[in-house]
């Protein structure tokens, strides 16, 4: 009899209390999430990888901390996401979820506004080479929850390739992109919500070292990918400029190994804005003329995708 009073007593309380983390219905919050847009570690539509994993924060009502801060990964079990302590729904009202991935992303912080990350750096190939994204999703009334919690993410930063061609004139040449860098991109800023602000330090980035031939079609010049990064968005500065070096191979032994050519980057394309990827292609000319074409398409667009590669 003692023990049913005590079960009792223990369910009024759950009755009683709406954000009480209700341990007594099954299965604890789980998350589905997809990327807004196709990404590298996602191999098929917005299928977010089972090998990584998010951090997420619960707020109960939009403000009043339900759980914070926890490591959410997959369970292979459930085909879904859990965070790394169960956690329950409540009886009633609403959760709203903020997540950042990928989990170990350095000096980023949840809170019920949404995701911040103050003074974010990419300077490194590896952060050049790990994308930040955020989500955020309201379930409305916890007393008839989803079986898993839709968690959709955005792209934080700005996706930039690089592609390369030769003029018709270098044909019958052998014609070499021997390197290319960047000036004058600010490689530091401030996330919040869904902006950025306070870009600063500008950064000389090392893009690509390897001497890359550049072929030919007949008569008609192959452009050539030569590289793909992700980048802090930004309005493009008067600094910003790319730099290509080549080298031509005229046969008999005459080779000419031009140092880097200096071209200014704010052309048509004035910033570079988040989730959104910026399409280079350099034309190498004669005497020096290198030309820019630029264009901004869909992060997915073209087959070419970035993300989430921690190292």
């Amino acid at each position: 009899m003692r023990k049913t009073a005590l079960i009792l007593a223990a369910a009024a309380v759950l009755l009683s209390a709406g954000c009480t983390k209700n341990a007594v219905d099954f299965p604890s919050i789980a998350f589905a999430p997809v990327a807004e847009k196709a990404t590298k570690a996602i191999i098929e539509g917005a299928t977010y990888p089972t090998t990584e994993s998010f951090m997420v924060s619960a707020y109960y009502e939009g403000t009043s901390a339900y759980f914070e801060n926890l490591n959410a990964s997959y369970n292979s079990t459930l085909s879904l996401w859990e965070t790394s302590t169960a956690e329950y729904w409540p009886l009633q009202g609403s959760l709203t979820f903020n997540a950042y991935s990928p989990s170990s992303a350095s000096g980023v912080t949840i809170t019920s506004d949404g995701v911040t990350a103050m003074d974010y750096t990419v300077q490194t190939a590896a952060q050049m080479a790990t994308d930040l994204c955020y989500g955020s999703y309201t379930v409305p009334d916890c007393a008839s929850h989803p079986e898993s919690v839709p968690l959709q993410f955005s792209h934080a930063l700005a996706q930039v390739l690089f592609k390369v061609k030769a003029a018709s004139y270098y044909e019958n040449t052998s014609l070499s992109m021997t390197s290319l860098s960047m000036d004058g991109i600010c490689s530091v800023g401030d996330f919040t919500g869904s902006a950025w602000e306070n870009q600063n330090t500008e950064f000389n980035y090392a893009l690509h070292g390897i001497s890359t031939v550049l072929t030919y079609d007949g008569t008609t010049p192959v452009t050539t990918d030569v590289c793909s990064y992700l980048f802090v968005p930004q309005t493009l500065g008067p600094n910003a400029a790319i730099n290509v070096g080549y080298s031509v191979d005229f046969g008999g032994g005459r080779i000419l190994n031009n140092p880097p050519v200096k071209v200014a980057l704010g052309g048509t394309i004035t910033e570079w804005e988040p989730g959104k990827k910026y399409i280079y292609t350099l034309n190498i000319g004669l005497d020096n003329v290198i030309t820019i074409s630029a264009s901004t398409v869909g992060w997915s667009d073209q087959g070419y995708n970035i993300i989430v590669e921690e190292s």
